[in-house]
């Protein structure tokens, strides 16, 4: 059960996560920065998450946190991946279990993590990758065991379901539109897939002694570049390839 953390040594940093937040009743333009740790646990601490307030004009981290909660209370409930809905008003995390996700309340003059139901998503074993659409309706995960989810947002009724997408995941992105997924494997293969369709759309080229490792959609709006990094023998590359 999450709550609030106990005393006790804290473990170290597994994963961490931007939140960028603006306030409702703040000015127009200015948003609160926030970064989210995941920490494994201790002899004296649970795995837990951290929220931490980041003065991006000092470029200064805050040393306490403005809010701990525990995520459970064994060793697979470690945090491994994090990712915060567009809004930042929602983050989920990845254990060894399946994903957890949590409420960000902004309210009494601080700030609180809420434990939220998420039962298609808190058994599906061990995650690699997270990551929600821009427009924060869709929301995609890929797994350790190479099974492609993509849901609907916040309702989380299933667009598609592929328990064989990779050997097992590497990365993902969501493309601007919402339209496009790109993941890559382990292996060094890369797919984009039509996420309305729920179908693969074509298997990315490479050279038999490359690997193609990390991926991202341009954000820009005008141009629909997909950016890559390869890595052939000891040589990191980058490239990118635009789309029609």
């Amino acid at each position: 059960m999450a709550g609030n953390g106990g005393e006790g040594a804290v473990g170290k940093v597994t994963c961490a996560a931007w939140i960028r937040r603006r306030e409702d009743d703040g000015p127009p333009g200015v948003s609160r920065l926030l970064v989210a740790f995941g920490r494994d646990a201790t002899a004296s601490s649970p795995p837990l998450v951290d929220l931490l307030e980041f003065d991006a004009g000092a470029s200064a981290l805050a040393s306490e946190p403005l809010v701990r909660v525990v995520v459970g209370e064994e060793a697979a409930d470690t945090p491994r991946t994090i990712a915060v809905h567009p809004g930042g008003r929602e983050l989920v995390c990845a254990t060894a279990k399946g994903c957890r996700v949590f409420k960000l309340l902004f309210r009494d003059f601080g700030i609180h993590l809420i434990p939220n139901d998420a039962s298609p998503i808190q058994s599906v074993g061990p995650q690699k990758c997270l990551t929600f659409s821009t427009d924060g309706t869709k929301f995609a995960i890929g797994g350790e065991d190479g099974h492609l989810r993509i849901f609907h947002w916040p309702s989380l009724n299933v667009i598609l379901d592929e328990p064989k997408a990779h050997r097992s995941f590497r990365d993902m992105d969501i493309s601007l539109d919402s339209e496009l997924l790109v993941s890559t494997s382990n292996d060094g293969s890369a797919r984009i897939w039509k996420i309305d369709e729920g179908s693969p759309l074509i298997n990315l080229t490479k050279s038999l002694d490359e690997k193609i490792e990390y991926c991202r959609f341009s954000r820009d709006g005008t141009k629909p570049f997909l950016f890559c990094t390869l890595v052939k023998e000891e040589t990191v590359m980058a490239t990118f390839v635009s789309w029609k």
